[in-house]
């Protein structure tokens, strides 16, 4: 049998049944986030806005005098939120991130510069109608911008309250140390990056570090657990040959679903770590005891049928579906049946629909079992 149909096998129980409604017009209590790149923001044009409730445009950072400026196109920039907006899906400027929070000590020490500071983030958010920020400071906790955060978020929220603003942050363990639940408590939502943990010699975004994410800052920060959402990646890092992250390797999802189809739902590409459908799913239905999921980033996700997004959106709002009805066409009958059993056969051209349709025995398989389960339900 084939490596993707073994793989496959194991994916029924997490990979739910095609949505019929979307993230975005509906009322939910989850988010899906997803971050915009402002050096590949062209692929914003392919995105489905139907499938996200919040897109942050990363990034949005302080020149030497403090205005925000962002590397997307004015013009652009205002259709992208302008589109957002048309599908009901709230855009924030994320400021910040991995490479970019090396100038903000210089604009937050002192209560005349961070209040100069504020106004000019106020004023580029109204410019441009961001619905609002999203604090991505990835600095170290011995930083010395930490004796200034409490100050400056307790800040910028009142600010963003006076103006019907949301704030949000982005962080890991490694830079929430000097962060009180105090602080965490300004904000709307926390997006936790459980990923490019380098202490496993594996993989830098397994299923239990999330576990240990959110459980970290659900019991130490005390977050209630509907604000905390899941950070997930749309790429995979490799290792050297000590098991240690290296830094260097790097895969999207959509290059290693390029090299072949079974790659849709293995975790390993030629060496490099990332999240596949099974394992994405996986913590999709973790997210849904939380408050959703949050996506780095955006233009790494593949197209079509094997999109990580549309795996994610149809897990958290997937609608309910006839058991057996493993081709999706709203009942159940013998090409149901006819259909699972090639697909067991490892038939290259059988492609179940909803493979959850077709668990009948409730254990997270596919197999001859459950096959036998829809020929006796049939006849019945």
């Amino acid at each position: 049998m084939k490596l993707h149909r073994i793989i496959a096998i194991t994916a029924a129980a997490f990979l739910a049944a095609p949505a019929y409604s979307t993230a975005a017009d509906r009322e939910s209590q989850y988010r899906i986030i997803g971050y915009l790149p402002d050096w590949n923001y062209r692929p914003f044009s392919e995105l489905d806005l139907g499938q996200v409730t919040n897109i942050n445009i990363a990034f949005c950072n302080p020149d030497e005098n403090g205005r925000l400026y962002c590397n997307i196109p004015d013009n652009k920039l205002k259709e992208i939120i302008s589109a957002a907006h048309s599908s009901n899906v709230e855009v924030y400027a994320a400021l910040g991130g991995g490479d970019g929070c090396d100038g903000y000590l210089q604009h937050l020490d002192t209560p005349e510069e961070r209040a100069a500071f504020n106004a000019n983030i106020m004023d580029f958010c109204e410019c441009y109608d961001f619905d609002g920020i999203d604090l991505d400071i990835e600095l170290n906790s011995r930083h010395q911008i930490w004796n200034y955060y409490a100050d400056w978020c307790t800040e910028l929220r009142a600010l963003c309250d006076e103006r019907d603003m949301e704030m949000s942050t982005a962080t890991a363990k490694w830079v929430a140390q000097k962060v009180s639940p105090e602080t965490f408590a300004l904000f709307d939502f926390v997006n936790v990056m459980a990923y490019d943990d380098d202490e496993d010699e594996h993989s830098h975004s397994t299923y239990e570090y999330s576990v240990k994410c959110l459980s970290y800052f659900a019991e130490q920060k005390q977050i209630p657990k509907e604000k905390l959402i899941l950070g997930v990646p749309f790429y995979g890092r490799g290792y050297t040959a000590d098991g240690e992250l290296d830094w260097n390797s790097y895969i999207s999802f959509a290059d290693a679903v390029s090299k072949g189809s079974e790659y849709y739902y293995a975790d390993v590409c030629d060496g490099i770590a990332y999240n596949g459908a099974v394992t994405m799913a996986k913590k999709a239905e973790l997210a849904k005891d939380y408050g959703g999921i949050m996506i780095w980033e955006l233009t790494k996700d593949a197209k079509g049928e094997y999109s990580l997004l549309k795996v994610i959106n149809d897990t958290l709002i997937g609608e309910s579906f006839t058991e057996g009805d493993v081709n999706a066409d709203g009942s159940f009958n013998v090409a149901d049946i006819v259909l699972l059993q090639k697909w067991l056969l490892a038939d290259p051209d059988a492609e179940l629909k909803n493979w959850q349709a077709g668990d009948l025995c409730k254990n997270g398989r596919l197999d001859v079992f459950d096959l036998c389960l829809m020929r006796r339900r049939l006849f019945e």
